[in-house]
């Protein structure tokens, strides 16, 4: 992703929950006893476990070469304000400031924050930090107006002779965090920007210490998938709005791709109507001169027998050669325009219905192994899952909550990573 952009011997990734007291043990050092100890124990507090396993998707862990821990940012998506991207806590070891490993960081940031729609990122940082209140200024935010004015120069103590650190008074929120704990508050539009692999001109350090990106497959260039699917597809159920599909691009490092995808999954949609609007619905989103791709996911509305048919003779919406039929003949068409990936569908809590959407898997799988497709069998991985079980019966029974969805998710991340790393036509 930035790799160019990082000093040589840095390796970046996602965060992993067994990192968060590694990063919890060089905060002291790299704030240099910032705040004394109330400071610290501020900093701790920030920086909780739950960061670690459930903001991932959109937070970076940079380390030396030796395994030791460089630098960080730990951001979200926020699942309240759809247009908002927020900066939570971001560090970078003193050794590494000023050689462009935060201003990287940040640029990559707002192009994935773009690349999801989000319209403004936000952060914050405490009134005394300069050095953060100039690296933000200098990468474009600006000071949300508060209902209290601090003086700067005060804060440290005078006058500082640092060129780049602000003087005079600056606006902040008062008892933002808390008590006592004002907080300056920064926002930055987004113009959806495309991530940069270009070396930063001049940097400057932040005190909300700057850290470092991920890395990822993808060839470069400009890539445009469409998910053409039903109503797991959409992500119905998921209070986050996300779904598998969501979740799974929001988790995919660009490194150098600007990725577009599109969602088409529509409820109810059996394979022989997605059959009938593939090519109108993909196709214009799918221009000549870019990397296009196409994933699709199928298959349980197929098997559903609808409530007015009588018990006598029952049959599914699809019977199931029509189905595999139906999904040979938009395989063919789609896969001699463009790559394909094929995820199958998940189970339900109707055991009778789940030997239905079996014998589909089986035969769906089938079918792309003849093609040459690849093929992600997801049933029998969620149906040994009691989270998977659990995640339908608290929702409407047929689709997940969020966290049923990210299992889909898991499941189909390898693949799907594998697919964008393989040649575009």
């Amino acid at each position: 992703m930035i790799k160019e952009d990082l000093p040589g011997g840095l390796v970046a990734r996602r965060p992993r929950a067994d990192d968060q007291p590694r990063v919890l043990a060089v905060l002291d050092d790299w704030w240099a006893g910032f705040g004394g100890d109330a400071g610290s124990l501020q900093r701790s507090r920030l920086l909780p476990r739950l960061f670690f396993e459930h903001f991932t998707a959109s937070s970076y862990l940079v380390e030396h070469a030796d395994g030791t821990v460089a630098a960080f940012l730990i951001g979200l998506l926020s699942p309240s304000q759809p247009d908002v991207a927020y900066i939570h806590f971001v560090g970078v070891d003193p050794a590494l400031r000023r050689h462009g490993v935060a201003a990287a960081l940040y640029r990559q940031f707002f192009a994935d924050a773009a690349r999801y729609g989000r319209r403004q990122v936000r952060c914050i940082t405490s009134p005394g930090n300069t050095t953060s209140l100039a690296f933000h200024t200098a990468l474009g935010f600006r000071v949300e107006p508060g209902d209290i004015t601090v003086d700067i120069s005060d804060a440290v103590g005078g006058c500082t002779s640092e060129p780049d650190i602000p003087q005079g008074r600056v606006t902040a929120h008062r008892d933002h965090d808390g008590p006592g704990l004002h907080r300056i508050v920064f926002t930055r539009p987004l113009t959806g920007e495309p991530p940069t692999t270009r070396s930063p001109s001049t940097t400057t350090s932040s005190t909300s210490r700057p850290a470092s990106a991920p890395v990822g497959p993808h060839t470069g260039g400009d890539v445009r998938v469409c998910f053409l699917g039903d109503s797991f597809t959409a992500g119905v159920g998921d209070p986050a709005r996300l779904g598998w599909v969501g979740r799974l691009a929001a988790a995919t490092d660009p490194d150098g791709t600007y990725l577009t995808t599109y969602n088409l999954g529509i409820r109810r949609e059996t394979s022989t109507q997605i059959h009938t609007r593939w090519r109108s619905e993909c196709l214009p989103r799918l221009p000549a001169g870019t990397d296009n791709r196409l994933v699709l996911s199928f298959g349980v509305n197929d098997t559903t027998v609808d409530d007015d048919t009588t018990v006598t003779g029952q049959r599914p919406r699809v019977p199931l050669e029509e189905s595999v039929a139906t999904a040979r003949t938009l395989l063919t068409e789609a896969r001699g325009l463009l790559p394909v990936l094929m995820v199958g569908p998940p189970p339900g809590l109707d055991e009778v219905r789940n030997s239905r959407i079996r014998a589909l898997d089986v035969r769906y799988a089938a079918v792309c192994g003849a093609l040459d497709v690849p093929y992600v069998s997801v049933f029998d991985a969620l149906a040994a899952r009691p989270e998977w079980a659990a995640s339908l019966a608290a929702g409407d029974g047929v689709h997940p909550g969020a966290v049923g969805y990210q299992l889909l998710a898991d499941l189909v991340s390898g693949p799907w990573r594998s697919f964008l790393n393989t040649n575009g036509s």
